[in-house]
C-alpha cells in the first residue's frame, strides 16, 4: 500500500471512530421511544411530524408556508425557528423523527470534525495530527451536544461553519486548470451553508457564527507567511453573503413579516453585573461546561430561569492547557514576538480580533445605563439574552490552540504524543462531567412515533379536526410538557408552546378561538385562525389572528388537511419569492455544468476553459 494512502486510511479510521465514540457517550439522552427526552423535544418533534403530514399529502416539492396542528393555525415556514427545510425533517420523510434525530446528530458531527480538521489541515497548513487534535476539540464542544440532548436540534447546523470558514479562507489558485469554476464552486458552496442554516432555523447563532468566520480569517491573515488572500476573501464572501441572501428571500422576507406583528421588547435582557465576573463566567463554561453555574447569582436582571444548558459551550480544559504552555515555552521570545505584530498590517489585523472578541462581552455585561442603551437598540431589545454569543470563543480558542501546538518547537516535536493524550483527556474529561440535570428531562416520544409510522402505513394524514387544551378539575388549561402531541389525535393544542407568541403566550391573540370542532360556525367565523393574516393582513383584508370565514369554508377544509389553501400575499413576498425560485434555479443549473466540466475526462480541448 502506497504510504500516502496508508496515511489518509489511517486518518479516516481515527476520526471516524473519534466520531462514533462521541456518538456512544451522547446517544444514552436519545433513548427510543418510550425513553424521556430533552424539554424542547417537545416542541421540535411535533414540528418533524406536522412536516411529514405536509409531505405525505403534497410531495417532496411543495413546502408549507402554514400549519393547522398548533395555537389553532399559524406560519410554518416563515417562523424563524421552524426547520422544515433541514436534514432532520428530510430523514423523517424515510424514518421516524427520533431516528431522524439520531442520524442528524450523527451527521453534523461528522460534519463539524471534518470541516475543522480540512479547515486546520489545508488552510493552515498544520499537521494531520493537529488538525485531527482541533477536529476532536470542536466535534465535542458542549454547545452542539448539550443543545441537541435538549432539544434545540436548530442549533444542528452549527457544526458547519468550520467547513464555511475552509470555503472561504481556502487559497484561490490561479494557475489551477477550471480554477474560475473550482473558486465558484466554493462561493456556491458557502452561499448554500449560510442560507442553510437560515432555513433550518439557526437564526440566533447565524451572526456570531459569520463573526467566527471573520476572526478566523484575520487570525489567519497575522500569521508568518499566511496564505490568506483578502481580496479573495472578502470577495467570496460577500458574494456568497448576497447568494445566500438571495436563497433564502422567500422565508427571510416572511419571517420579517410575522415579526413585525409580535414585536417581543417587553422582556427583560439579563447580563452579567460586573467585567471579572463576566471574564470568570466564560472562562468556567469554556473549560468545564454549564455543570458548576449558579444562574441565580451570575445573572442580573434575569426575567426566566435559564437552566443549565444555556451554559454549555464547554470545549475542555485542554485548549487551555496548551494555550497556557505555549505562553510559558515562548516566554523568551515574547520581545520578538510583540515585535512581530507591532508591525502595521498585523497590529491592524489585531485591532479588530480584539474588537469583534470584545462584543460578546459587550452584549452580556450588566449595567442599568448600558442596558437602557441595549434595550433601545432595534432587533436587541427584542432578544432575550445574548449568553448564545459565547459560541464565538469556541472556534477561536480551539483555532489558538492548534497554533500554539505547530508554532512551539517542544509541542510541535512532539505533536503526536500531545494530541493523543490530549484527545484522551477531552474524552475522560466528557464522559466523567456530571449530567444528572439532563437525565431527570421528562418528554416522551412515543405518541410522536406511533402516529408517524401509523400515517406512513396507511399512506394516510388526519385531519385536525378539534381545538383541544389540557384542563385541570376546575376547567383551567394546564400547559403540560407533552401538550404539542395533540396533533396526533387531529387536534390542534390552543395553549401551544410557541416562543413565537411568547413563552407564555402573552402576545398570542385569542380572539374568537375556543375548544372544539374547528370547522363550526360562530357570528359567521370559523374555529379556525386563518395564518395568511399572520403574514399578509392587509392583502387579505384582516387582521392577525383573525379566523377563516364562513364563506371561506373550503379553504379552511383544505388547510386543516395539510394541503395548500387560496390566500394574497404581498408585492415583497412576490418578489422574495421570484428571487429564491430564480436563484435556486442558477444554483442548480451551476450545479450541473460544474459536475460536468470537473467529472468529465480531459480532452484536448479542455484546457482551453478558464
Amino acid at each position: 500500500m502506497k504510504p500516502v494512502l496508508k496515511n489518509q486510511l489511517l486518518i479516516l479510521t481515527v476520526g471516524w471512530f473519534l466520531i462514533v465514540i462521541h456518538y456512544l457517550i451522547f446517544n444514552q439522552f436519545f433513548p427510543n421511544a418510550q425513553g424521556k427526552l430533552g424539554h424542547d423535544h417537545a416542541y421540535n418533534l411535533p414540528l418533524l411530524l406536522d412536516g411529514y403530514y405536509w409531505f405525505l399529502n403534497n410531495g417532496f416539492f411543495s413546502v408549507p408556508w402554514f400549519t393547522p396542528s398548533f395555537c389553532g393555525g399559524m406560519p410554518l415556514l416563515a417562523n424563524p425557528a421552524t426547520f422544515y427545510i433541514s436534514a432532520a425533517q428530510f430523514f423523517s420523510f424515510l424514518i421516524d423523527p427520533l431516528s431522524s434525530l439520531k442520524l442528524t446528530f450523527v451527521m453534523f458531527a461528522a460534519l463539524g470534525f471534518w470541516g475543522f480538521y480540512w479547515l486546520l489541515n489545508r488552510v493552515f497548513h498544520t499537521h494531520v495530527w493537529t488538525a485531527i487534535l482541533g477536529g476532536t476539540l470542536f466535534l465535542f464542544n458542549g454547545l452542539y451536544a448539550h443543545r441537541f440532548i435538549i432539544g434545540h436540534i436548530e442549533f444542528h447546523a452549527y457544526m458547519l461553519v468550520p467547513l464555511l470558514a475552509f470555503l472561504l479562507l481556502k487559497s484561490v489558485q490561479t494557475k489551477q486548470h477550471l480554477w474560475k469554476w473550482h473558486l465558484s464552486g466554493e462561493i456556491v458552496a458557502s452561499a448554500l451553508l449560510i442560507s442553510y442554516m437560515f432555513l433550518s432555523g439557526m437564526t440566533q447563532l447565524i451572526i456570531p457564527s459569520m463573526i467566527s468566520v471573520i476572526l478566523i480569517g484575520l487570525i489567519l491573515g497575522i500569521l508568518v507567511n499566511s496564505p490568506l488572500n483578502p481580496k479573495w476573501f472578502f470577495i467570496k464572501f460577500s458574494i456568497a453573503g448576497m447568494l445566500s441572501l438571495c436563497l433564502s428571500a422567500a422565508k427571510l422576507v416572511g419571517a420579517l413579516s410575522f415579526l413585525s406583528h409580535f414585536p417581543r421588547d417587553a422582556y427583560l435582557l439579563p447580563g452579567v453585573e460586573g467585567i471579572f465576573k463576566l471574564l470568570f463566567l466564560i472562562g468556567e463554561v469554556l473549560s468545564v461546561g454549564g455543570s458548576y453555574v449558579n444562574t441565580e447569582e451570575i445573572l442580573t436582571n434575569s426575567q426566566w430561569l435559564m437552566t443549565r444548558h444555556e451554559f454549555e459551550y464547554g470545549i475542555t480544559l485542554v485548549p487551555f492547557i496548551l494555550i497556557g504552555l505555549g505562553a510559558l515555552l515562548n516566554a523568551h521570545r515574547a520581545r520578538n514576538i510583540i515585535k512581530q505584530y507591532a508591525k502595521v498590517k498585523p497590529g491592524l489585523y489585531l485591532f479588530f480580533i480584539t474588537l469583534l472578541l470584545m462584543i460578546p462581552l459587550m452584549l452580556n455585561y450588566y449595567s442599568p445605563e448600558w442596558n437602557q442603551v441595549l434595550k433601545n437598540t432595534p432587533v436587541i431589545k427584542s432578544l432575550t439574552n445574548f449568553l448564545r454569543w459565547f459560541n464565538i470563543y469556541i472556534l477561536i480558542f480551539i483555532l489558538l490552540a492548534a497554533i500554539v501546538v505547530e508554532k512551539t518547537k517542544f509541542l510541535r516535536q512532539y505533536r503526536l504524543f500531545v494530541a493523543i493524550a490530549s484527545i484522551a483527556f477531552i474524552i475522560i474529561q466528557t464522559i466523567t462531567t456530571e449530567r444528572e440535570f439532563y437525565h431527570k428531562e421528562l418528554y416522551n416520544s412515543q405518541n410522536v412515533v406511533t402516529a408517524h409510522t401509523q400515517a406512513k402505513m396507511k399512506n394516510t394524514v388526519p385531519s385536525i379536526t378539534h381545538i383541544a387544551a389540557n384542563l385541570d378539575s376546575t376547567g383551567r388549561p394546564q400547559k403540560l410538557l407533552h401538550r404539542n402531541n395533540a396533533l396526533t389525535q387531529g387536534y390542534s393544542q390552543l395553549f401551544c408552546y410557541e416562543p413565537m407568541f411568547g413563552f407564555d403566550l402573552e402576545f398570542f391573540p385569542f380572539k374568537m378561538i375556543r375548544l372544539g370542532p374547528t370547522l363550526s360556525e360562530h357570528n359567521g367565523l370559523l374555529n379556525i385562525k386563518n395564518p395568511a393574516c399572520y403574514l399578509y393582513p392587509e392583502e387579505n383584508q384582516c387582521e392577525p389572528g383573525d379566523h377563516f370565514r364562513a364563506d371561506q369554508k373550503a379553504d379552511a377544509e383544505n388547510f386543516i388537511n395539510f394541503r395548500p389553501f387560496h390566500y394574497e400575499i404581498s408585492s415583497s413576498q412576490k418578489i422574495a419569492n421570484t428571487i429564491n425560485l430564480i436563484s435556486l434555479l442558477i444554483v442548480i443549473c451551476f450545479g450541473g455544468i460544474y459536475g460536468f466540466l470537473v467529472l468529465r475526462p480531459r480532452g484536448q480541448n479542455s484546457a482551453k476553459i478558464s
